[in-house]
């Protein structure tokens, strides 16, 4: 990690699309360390659009999330 970048202390959702061609989801995973409180998830059969491509999932998990950051203030 590029000890000039200081980390993000706050909740954060990490929503990838297996599949993106724009994007990729790979990447994402080297920069994890910078968000020690992250919540990270790769979506299957989605790309760019997961939000689109896996409507149930994605909402699943975004409420999930909402909820638990909500009850830890």
């Amino acid at each position: 990690m590029d000890k000039s970048c200081k980390k993000f202390e706050k909740p954060t959702l990490l929503l990838l699309g297996r599949q993106d061609s724009s994007v990729g989801c790979s990447d994402a995973w080297n920069i994890i360390e910078k968000y020690p409180r992250s919540t990270y998830a790769i979506i299957d059969k989605a790309g760019h659009s997961l939000q689109i491509e896996q409507v149930e999932l994605f909402n699943s998990l975004v409420s999930e999330w909402l909820t638990r950051i909500e009850e830890c203030g």
